[in-house]
């Protein structure tokens, strides 16, 4: 059996005995058939339509998400768009996706938003709408122009209205001139009302009256007329000066006190008579004043006398009689008394040596000395002047009563003075005390038969006519370390030479010459050396600047001991020298020196500190030992003896060397001890410093 479709014609099927399917033909349906079967009913497609409606409005009803607007105002207008919608009690049935939201209200600020609906199915949203601002209208009582004051900020003068003020609470300040100023706490309801805010402003003056006897005096506050007597002023808060005045009569002052808005009546003054004026000019000025005993002041002088009653004035100066005068005046009288003081003259007796000395008193010229002059009680400036010597300048003030007063001067020659004015002793700007000699001569260099003598120790006289200074001490690292900061003295074999107190060594004599002319600008001295590319090219004997001691200084600082009686060691004539002398070749240097002084013992194995030995006889340090030093001359052996003098030598202007003077350290022998022993070179050494000189001028 075959299975047939619906909607297909049924076709009959023939069998034979053959078993041969035959083809049946196929007649097609009519027209009128077809026709019929496409006729549809109207009420067949209502209810299709109708079925098709709930269909989308359940498909609404499932995909749609239930959301909740809440307003505050409750009252406020809600409006969506952009979307299917449907709005069911308190609720609005959206679809997920974007909508545009308005929210209005009486009062109010529009609100509009984008309102997003989400997957949620069931959605809440809250809305605060902001009130629209508010209006303030400011008026005073009294009606006045005032100046207005909002949270701070000026908003113009009364009367006034302020728009577009945000609902709030603001500081109110109303300013008006003569009033206290007022202030209110004012709440802005906002909704786009307008409120209106009435100050009750407060007279920040007092009424005060007054009345005087006689009447018709001007009165005064803080020196501003306020009309004449009787009257009412109107006196500002606080404390005010006030002052009637009337014609004839004293001015009569009080203070008085003013509280806002509250009047006040003063009691009826009474005026009294005035006094009389008189104006009081002495010759000379500045005389003190009394007035029946009360001092009133120094003339020139207004002062007001009772009238109808003598008083007596006392005048006074110093240098001038007192003066008395009885003066009697009327009420009211202005009028001026003059009078010449008397000078108070005292006798001084003036003296001086020499006697022909000219005297000057208060700059004029009153003859010789020897005299007596009449001066008064009063300041005067006495001077005694006499060429070629220095003039005497004192004050003196006389005195009054009997007691006799002498001016005695004893003039100082120029010469003296300089003299007096010079600096025996004085400290560089770096700190080296250097002592003041006034040498006269000397004998250098030591006798052909002296042991360990040299034969460039000729024997020769030297003559000295300008003094100079020394330094007491060899300039130490640290003083040479403020001229050149880099500088190191070195060590040897471990042993440190370059402790702040010890001499400066390993310099050359450029560097020691430079040294004391940067030493010379530090004192605005003439430097004493001529430079040029950092050598030294020459030197100025004229000038008073820092320099290194000429040979002859040094021997006579050295060897000098008066009475032409001369040193052979620093510490006498004879070997070995005495414990502590100084710092030599001893047995603490044996493991770097060859000749060393046996049996001696300074405690130093190479320099000491400068001053740690005691001084020679001059007051100088280390003038044996220690380091040897560079001085000024260039080095020459042939000093040919002769029986002249040579005067102030500085030595040749030019040479290979430079002498070096003084044993160091690092020397022991016999010829090398002797303070007449001369050394030179022209390299640095680490047993060779420095120290320092200059002339007096």
């Amino acid at each position: 059996m075959t299975e047939q479709s619906d909607s297909s014609p049924v076709v009959p099927v023939s069998f034979n005995t053959d078993n041969v399917i035959e083809p049946v033909k196929f007649v097609p349906p009519s027209h009128t058939q077809r026709r019929n079967s496409l006729k549809t009913k109207p009420r067949t497609l209502l209810i299709y339509t109708a079925l098709i409606i709930c269909a989308v409005f359940a498909w609404y009803i499932v995909t749609g998400k239930a959301v909740s607007i809440k307003t505050d105002p409750t009252d406020a207008q809600i409006e969506i768009h952009g979307g299917w919608q449907l709005h069911l009690a308190d609720r609005y049935l959206l679809r997920q996706g974007d909508y545009q939201l308005q929210i209005t209200a009486n009062g109010y600020r529009d609100f509009r938003e984008i309102l997003t609906v989400n997957s949620e199915q069931n959605q809440q949203y809250n809305y605060t709408l902001r009130p629209l601002p508010g209006q303030l209208q400011v008026i005073t009582r009294p009606a006045i122009a005032a100046e207005i004051r909002l949270a701070g900020t000026p908003r113009g003068t009364t009367p006034a209205t302020i728009d577009t003020l945000e609902p709030g609470t603001y500081t109110l300040e109303i300013l008006a001139d003569r009033y206290l100023p007022y202030t209110a706490e004012v709440a802005i309801e906002g909704f786009d009302k307008q409120q209106t805010h009435t100050a009750e402003l407060i007279p920040g003056w007092s009424n005060v009256q007054l009345d005087t006897l006689p009447a018709g005096a001007d009165v005064f506050v803080d020196d501003v007329l306020a009309g004449k007597t009787p009257v009412t002023a109107e006196i500002m808060q606080g404390e005010h000066n006030l002052r009637i005045k009337l014609a004839g009569y004293k001015d009569w002052r009080k203070t008085v006190r003013a509280l806002a808005n509250e009047p006040q009546t003063l009691d009826k003054i009474e005026l009294e008579p005035a006094d009389a004026v008189v104006q009081i000019v002495t010759q000379p000025a500045q005389a003190s004043v009394t007035v029946d005993g009360e001092y009133k002041g120094l003339s020139p002088l207004e002062v007001a006398l009772t009238p109808g009653k003598s008083s007596t004035l006392r005048l006074f100066k110093e240098g001038y009689e007192q003066t008395v005068q009885t003066v009697a005046a009327k009420s009211g009288e202005n009028r001026t008394i003059r009078i010449d003081l008397k000078s108070e003259l005292v006798d001084i007796r003036i003296l001086a040596v020499p006697a022909d000395a000219e005297v000057y008193i208060d700059g004029q010229l009153h003859g010789l000395a020897d005299q007596t002059a009449s001066l008064s009680t009063t300041p005067h400036t006495v001077e005694i002047r006499k060429p070629g010597f220095v003039d005497y300048k004192s004050t003196i003030t006389p005195r009054s009563g009997g007691i006799a007063q002498q001016v005695t001067a004893r003039l100082k020659s120029l010469e003296q003075a300089r003299q007096d004015a010079i600096r025996r002793v004085y400290q560089s700007p770096t700190g080296q005390t250097l002592r003041l000699f006034e040498a006269v001569s000397v004998t250098m260099g030591a006798s052909r038969r002296e042991p360990g003598r040299r034969a460039n120790e000729t024997i020769h006289q030297i003559q000295f006519t300008r003094p100079f200074y020394l330094s007491e001490t060899e300039v130490s690292n640290a003083e040479f370390r403020k001229f050149d900061s880099k500088h190191t003295s070195g060590e040897i074999q471990g042993n440190n030479l370059n402790g702040d107190k010890n001499p400066v060594v390993n310099i050359s004599w450029d560097q020691a010459a430079l040294y004391c002319n940067w030493l010379s600008q530090q004192a605005m001295l003439t430097p004493f050396y001529e430079v040029k590319d950092n050598k030294i090219t020459g030197f100025n004997p004229a000038s008073d600047g820092y320099r290194l001691p000429t040979e002859a200084e040094w021997e006579w600082a050295a060897r000098d001991q008066g009475n032409e009686i001369l040193l052979k060691f620093p510490w006498g004539d004879t070997m070995p020298p005495k414990a502590k002398s100084g710092n030599y070749a001893d047995v603490t240097s044996a493991s770097l020196l060859g000749n060393i002084i046996a049996d001696y013992n300074d405690g130093f194995i190479v320099t000491a500190p400068v001053a740690s030995f005691p001084v020679n006889q001059k007051g100088l340090y280390d003038m044996g030992g220690n380091v040897a030093e560079w001085v000024h001359d260039y080095y020459d052996i042939n000093i040919v003896e002769s029986g002249e003098a040579l005067t102030d030598p500085l030595g040749s202007t030019g040479g290979e060397n430079h002498v070096i003077r003084g044993s160091s350290w690092s020397q022991g022998t016999l010829t090398e001890l002797r303070l007449s022993f001369r050394d030179y070179g022209s390299e640095k050494r680490n047993d060779l410093g420095f120290r320092i000189a200059r002339y007096l001028q």
